[in-house]
Formats: structure tokens, sequence, C-alpha cells
């Protein structure tokens, strides 16, 4: 077998290819200013470091800003993942009823327990702002999944919104934690599982899973339900109950 055609037109194709990449060079190399940039880099290596400096300045500016900026998005990136202050307490208003009178921020702040923290260290998070509701799917799949990855330490909504939870399973029991029932017995609030629409969690029974904080004054003076309703402080699903979750619970039951 014959194979010197494909052998010739593979050689011719790859001096084309070559030719194209010359040329290519050659329109690069030919363009006036970079020509002129790149003749003047050359003579920079000869002349003063003040001269020297400045034409290396004129010919790598753009990249130097480059590497800058991303070195300062970089460093700020870091710094807030690896040198974050830990959260000691998150906190949520669920479906609140009114305006309150101050931000979230003024008002954990105004926590004796804020106050005392090292906030390069430690910082609160509150929120008055969570929603379970059926028409804001996005709030509730965020409340939701913040709940059940045990994130949230103390949870503060209505009745009606206390029985929605309590249902869900979102909030934990207190019926084992003998500091808080026996500080706040006359106070608890129950929900019974075996009387809502589902008979799926019917094997929980009475569970335990809210404080009666209706006449709190801390609460009363945020204002961020009407002064009718009954307002349930709760403990979020799998979080664990420390010493700031419980200087929290006397603050708004004092």
């Amino acid at each position: 077998m014959n194979t010197t055609p494909i052998n010739n037109e593979i050689t011719d194709n790859s001096i084309k290819s070559n030719e194209a990449a010359n040329t290519e060079g050659s329109k690069k190399s030919d363009h006036p200013v970079r020509r002129e940039k790149l003749k003047n880099l050359k003579k920079a290596s000869s002349l003063p470091l003040g001269k020297r400096l400045v034409y290396y300045w004129d010919f790598f500016k753009f990249y130097i800003i480059g590497a800058l900026v991303f070195s300062v998005i970089a460093f700020i990136f870091i710094k807030q993942v690896l040198f974050a202050p830990d959260v000691i307490f998150k906190g949520y208003i669920v479906n609140r009823t009114s305006i309150p009178s101050c931000t979230d921020e003024e008002f954990i702040s105004s926590f004796p327990l804020y106050q005392t923290m090292n906030t390069k260290k430690e910082r609160m998070y509150f929120s008055s702002d969570m929603l379970l509701s059926d028409s804001d799917y996005e709030s509730s799949v965020k409340l939701i999944a913040s709940a059940a990855s045990g994130e949230v330490d103390c949870i503060i909504c209505n009745e009606k919104t206390y029985n929605r939870l309590a249902q869900m399973q979102l909030l934990e029991s207190i019926d084992n934690n003998t500091s808080i029932k026996e500080k706040y017995e006359s106070k608890l609030i129950t929900y019974d599982h075996t009387k809502n629409d589902t008979d799926e969690d019917d094997s929980l029974g009475l569970k335990t899973y809210g404080i009666e904080v209706s006449d709190s004054a801390v609460l009363h003076s945020f204002h961020a339900f009407s002064d009718d309703e009954k307002v349930y402080l709760c403990i979020g699903i799998n979080a664990y109950i420390d010493d700031n979750t419980l200087a929290f619970i006397d603050w708004v039951c004092e």
C-alpha cells in the first residue's frame, strides 16, 4: 500500500498550521503599540532603577492591578470563613404580627449576656423576620432547614404558629430538662400529638414544647406581637440547651 499521498497531505497541513500560527504571532508583534512597549521593555533593563520601574509599571500595570484585586478578595473570603466569630446563640421570632419598635440588633444587644461577650470571637444572631407560611415558600424552607439542623436555639411565636411548629416536629421537648420544668412549671405549654389531623405522630403523645411569655416585659417593649396574643418561647429541634440559651430564657421570662 502506498501511503505517500497521505503523508504528504499531513505534512502540508502541519506546514499550513505553523504558517498560520507564525502569521498570527507576527500580526500581534507587528501592532505598533505592542511593538513599542516590547522595545521599551527590552531597553528598561539597562536604565536606572526609577525609570526601569516606570517602564515595568506601564507594561505590567493591568496584570498587577488584577492580581491585587484578586488577592484582596481572596483575603476577605478567607478571613470571613476561617476567622469568623463563633455564633453562640441564634434566635428567631416566627410570624410576628406587629412592626417591632427597634431593630433586631438593638433588641439582642440589650440582652445582658450580649454586653459581656467578646464580639471579636463571638456573636449572637437574632431575626424577627422569619416566616412559616404557605405563601412564602423561600422563608419557610429556610426556617425548616435551619431548625432541622439544630442551629436554632430559641423560637418565639404566637399560639397558631406554635401548634404548627409542634405538629411539624421542629421543636425540642423540654420534658427531660428538669431546671426549665421546675423554674417555669406554671407557664409550660404542651402539645397533644394525638389530636391533630394526622395519626403519624400519635406515638409521641403529649409533649411540652413551650413556655408562655405573653406577659414578658422584654417582648412587650419589642412589640413584635399584639397585646392580646398568646406568645410562646420554644427550643428548636436538636438544639443544645446550654447556659446561653438558659440565660436568654430567663431574660425573656423576667
